[in-house]
């Protein structure tokens, strides 16, 4: 009578299995992924150069405009604001991932928020600068996630308008106090003067953007 051999292979194979799924799970913690997060910034910093570096190293070898004029102080400063403005969103994800969340999301909440009476997918379109079909695929995930609702238009049943749910104050909230230290941090060696002036010049550029 021949013996069964032993199962320990098997068994081997399942171990290994939960081990493999044991060092997943440590590695999808929150501390863990901003670990990875910042050794990809740091691997990255080695290959690419910094906003100041890149913006100087452009107009070295794209001679656009006549260095120290207008003109080139103009280009200076529009491309870093473009440029500072991606590196925030960027950081800022990092830290709403925690939450499923993302500055894209936030901007659509903040939007329906001050629209009073609702707002229409067309306008939210235009004032977040996204394209129709990407806004509706998010408002799709935010309605099945009870955050906010689409109603009828009075006069016009294809027209509808989108409205924050009692549940979107929350996730608001939640936001706030994770961005508040993003910003703290940023911002530190800045003082207030110095972020007044910022204000001021940013509402005068803004105004000339939205005059027409």
């Amino acid at each position: 009578m021949q013996l069964a051999r032993p199962t320990y292979r098997a068994g081997a194979r399942l171990i290994s299995a939960r081990s493999g799924w044991s060092r997943m799970a440590r590695d999808d913690t929150p501390e863990a992924r901003k670990k990875k997060t910042k050794a990809s910034r740091r691997g990255q910093s080695s290959t690419l150069p910094s906003i100041r570096e890149a913006g100087d190293r452009f107009r070295e070898t794209h001679h656009y405009h006549e260095p120290g004029s207008r003109a080139d102080l103009n280009f200076q400063f529009t491309g870093r604001l473009n440029l500072i403005a991606r590196r925030y969103r960027t950081r800022l994800n990092e830290q709403l991932r925690d939450i499923a969340q993302t500055q894209a999301r936030w901007d659509a909440l903040f939007w329906i928020s001050v629209s009073g009476e609702g707002v229409t997918q067309s306008e939210l379109a235009e004032r977040m600068g996204v394209e129709g079909p990407t806004l509706v695929r998010m408002l799709n995930k935010l309605e099945q996630e009870g955050l906010v609702e689409r109603r009828s238009t009075p006069g016009d049943r294809r027209a509808k308008t989108i409205r924050l749910r009692g549940a979107a104050e929350e996730v608001l909230a939640s936001i706030a106090a994770l961005s508040a230290p993003v910003r703290a941090d940023i911002l530190q060696d800045i003082d207030s003067e110095e972020l007044l002036a910022c204000l001021s010049v940013f509402d005068r550029v803004m105004a000339r953007l939205e005059r027409d």
